[in-house]
């Protein structure tokens, strides 16, 4: 079972690597999901934890006459019956892999490479913690060679995807994410986010090409730093600077309109208004500091006098208002459904 968890892993990670194959992004899925069915079977098997389901004769039942044993789901339950990120990212991503429609391949893959590398490492934390160091898959597989995010082109050709995603899977996500709380979204167990910095400075004989910083070996006052960093979603490139004003900022009505498609309410500027209040993230009018925002969200733009926002403003105003009672707590009014399409 373990070495038939570990292979699954791998073909996984194989497909998902490979740019020109087809419906890489499913195959990732399923075979991730087959790694973690075998993974937690061996952990049941060592641990005497009978997986077969039962009839209420208490007879096994059976498909093509053997023991049915627990699927993916009913293992996850088994193992975290108290919930948590892992779960969390295993069971978004379960009912994730059903809805990925092919011609929106590459949108989808954008989006949910945060949970795809989260499933993986959370894999690999499992079978290392279960089964010992001598099962990592780490000494295997390596960061992939890629461009996307680090030329100029590829961050906008990455932006038109992340555009581009269907608006049923831009539900779904909306949708799963607002029964979650914070404390799991925002855990890299469920979705792994991270920041790219050239490493500069001579090279030492010690040195890698990547080399991953721990949160927990940061002390106070590096982590503070790396929490700017992350808020303002900073890249630190060697090279001349291009200036680009406005790239992926949005002012007052578009937030407002990208919020209503987002969610089953009607959602206008006076919800705006009340939305940016709530949270705090830009001084109100008059105030002779309006540059002190918070960068997670928005930016003062000191030629045109007026505030730009960021898709994090526009995630987080959807997650509050998802349903009907988290929109009346956040707005402070009851919700108006939208009239029907067409």
């Amino acid at each position: 079972m373990l070495d038939g968890a570990t292979e699954e892993a791998l073909l996984a990670v194989d497909l998902y690597n490979q740019p020109r194959q087809p419906r890489r992004l499913e195959g990732f899925f399923v075979h991730m999901h087959l790694a973690w069915l075998y993974l937690l079977h061996a952990e049941f098997k060592r641990d005497g934890i009978d997986f077969r389901y039962r009839l209420p004769s208490r007879r096994f039942e059976r498909v093509d006459g053997e023991p049915k044993t627990w699927d993916l789901q009913k293992s996850v339950s088994q193992k975290w019956p108290d919930g948590g990120p892992v779960r969390a990212n295993l069971e978004l991503t379960i009912a994730l892999r059903n809805k990925i429609e092919h011609r929106y391949h590459e949108a989808v893959g954008v989006a949910t490479a945060g949970y795809a590398q989260a499933l993986l490492l959370n894999f690999e934390d499992e079978l290392t913690t279960s089964f010992g160091p001598k099962a990592s898959l780490g000494e295997v597989l390596r960061f992939p060679i890629f461009v996307g995010e680090l030329t100029p082109l590829g961050e906008a050709r990455i932006s038109e995807l992340q555009d581009d995603l269907p608006k049923g899977t831009r539900d779904f996500l909306t949708h799963f994410e607002s029964g979650l709380d914070d404390s799991i979204t925002n855990d890299q167990r469920y979705e792994f986010r991270i920041t790219l910095v050239p490493q500069l400075g001579p090279k030492q004989s010690a040195d890698r090409a990547l080399t991953f910083v721990r949160e927990s070996d940061l002390n106070d006052e590096e982590r503070a730093a790396l929490e700017v960093l992350g808020r303002t979603g900073s890249v630190v490139v060697r090279e001349q600077v291009r200036a680009v004003v406005g790239a992926g900022l949005m002012k007052p009505r578009v937030v407002a309109a990208r919020v209503q498609e987002r969610i089953p309410f009607k959602f206008h500027m006076g919800h705006f208004i009340t939305a940016w209040h709530a949270l705090g993230c830009r001084p109100r009018d008059g105030d002779p500091h309006p540059e002190r925002t918070d960068e997670k969200y928005c930016i003062y733009d000191v030629n045109h006098r007026d505030y730009l926002y960021k898709p994090a403003f526009v995630d987080k105003v959807v997650r509050e208002t998802s349903t009907a009672e988290k929109f009346e707590s956040f707005i402070g009014r009851p919700a108006e459904p939208k009239p029907p399409a067409g």
